[in-house]
């Protein structure tokens, strides 16, 4: 049984199938890629959905093909206001131009191909996409990828990275389309800039911050655990049943800042529950958790697969 990160992705002995089984994160510069972005209704994958599928197909440094698409869905397509102010996209638009979702998604999957995708900040896109062709049951979306955010953080260290700081920096662009396709486009300029200018170093540097550790082997340092751990100084109770080894599970959160306990009480902040029995209401941990909660505690009810695809998305960062 183990717990480890491997080239950036979580591992979990027992639980494995619960994971988006995406690809590795390969920092480098390559000739031949898809480039894409999406726009989406929100930032969780669970609850919010795509608007907008954009990619260019690139050959040897050159853009050979592009694809853009609105995302039309059987039921809700409501598109919150925010979002609207962003970039523009409505309600009305997206079942006025919208393609039908499986539709659009088979284009797309069919599009990347085997390709290395290379993205802004991708693996949220990923996200969403990997999703999206195992509803539809087309071939997973396990290509290994490029994220420019991660070259960015290297080029511009200790400053804001955003895709329009990168633009508005390399004189790319003032400002940030919002759209699937046009924001592929300036993503490339800014790879293309940044092939341009790397230094060795730099490279070697963005490399070396591919996490690669083992979660049960000791307490992980500040810097390894870095700003985005999502269970630093949280109280995580696992309910019986989970995939998980819960010895194993208990240690690595401990190993992770975060405090395992063996029974839910008023401070916990996360119950975390086997997928099968999520939404039984027979389960005595959420039984227990929902008095607390009647009584001003804030517990969480997490599934295994919700709360490992969490720390995959820390692994990855």
């Amino acid at each position: 049984m183990s717990i480890y990160v491997k080239n950036g992705a979580l591992h979990v002995t027992g639980s494995q199938d619960k994971l988006r089984a995406k690809g590795e994160e390969k920092p480098g510069f390559i000739s031949d890629y898809t480039m894409l972005d999406i726009e989406t209704t929100g930032l969780n994958p669970y609850r919010d959905h795509v608007t907008e599928l954009g990619a260019v197909k690139v050959r040897n440094n050159e853009i050979v093909a592009e694809f853009s698409k609105l995302v039309v869905y059987p039921r809700s397509n409501k598109v919150p206001a925010f979002i609207t102010k962003l970039n523009g996209i409505t309600t009305e638009l997206l079942l006025s131009e919208g393609v039908p979702v499986k539709e659009a998604m088979t284009e797309f999957r069919d599009f990347i191909g085997d390709d290395i995708i290379i993205g802004y900040n991708v693996n949220f896109d990923l996200n969403f996409l990997y999703d999206l062709t195992e509803k539809f049951h087309l071939p997973a979306l396990n290509n290994d990828y490029v994220d420019v955010l991660r070259l960015a953080r290297a080029y511009y260290p200790f400053q804001h990275n955003r895709l329009l700081d990168c633009i508005q920096r390399a004189g790319i662009a003032e400002e940030e389309q919002h759209h699937g396709l046009a924001d592929s486009i300036d993503t490339k300029k800014v790879y293309d800039d940044f092939r341009d200018h790397f230094t060795d170093e730099l490279l070697a540097e963005a490399q070396g911050k591919i996490k690669n550790v083992d979660l049960l082997e000791a307490e992980l340092e500040a810097w390894e655990l870095g700003f985005r751990n999502p269970i630093s100084n949280k109280l995580i109770t696992f309910a019986d049943g989970i995939g998980m080894d819960n010895d194993e599970a208990a240690l690595m959160v401990n190993n992770m800042g975060g405090q395992a306990q063996t029974i839910v009480t008023p401070e916990t902040n996360y119950l975390i529950i086997d997928d099968d029995h999520f939404f039984s209401n027979n389960n005595e941990a959420w039984q227990k958790a929902q008095e607390y909660n009647k009584n001003g505690s804030k517990i969480k009810r997490l599934s295994e697969s919700y709360f490992l695809n969490m720390l995959d998305e820390w692994a990855r960062s």
